[in-house]
């Protein structure tokens, strides 16, 4: 649970910067699902991989407990957040400090 947790909580900030800071992410819907669909795809293969190879794992205490493959629900999660942040960070820091 406190994974979700701390992903929410970034979500919160980032959304705050992204809808505050009037920033433009992505010229149409094509493109926004093109970037989440590849990076949440090549994300999780990696990161299913790397745990059935046993290079890292996950517990179970500090998820849900659900998981999609080798990896919990919330690393799916942890995925699209990092990439969301990741963008509006970039885009804030073009806009607004650069």
């Amino acid at each position: 649970m406190e994974y979700l947790l701390i992903e929410i909580g970034i979500f919160v900030i980032t959304f705050l910067f992204h809808k505050f800071g009037k920033i433009k992410l992505f010229e149409n819907k094509l493109q926004m699902f093109a970037l989440y669909a590849s990076v949440l795809i090549f994300g999780a293969a990696w990161d299913n991989f790397a745990v059935w190879k046993g290079h890292w794992f996950y517990p179970g205490k500090g998820t849900l407990g659900i998981f999609l493959g080798y990896i919990p629900l919330e690393d799916y999660i942890f995925i699209i957040a990092v990439t969301y942040t990741i963008i509006v960070g970039y885009e804030y820091y073009k806009k607004y400090i650069k």
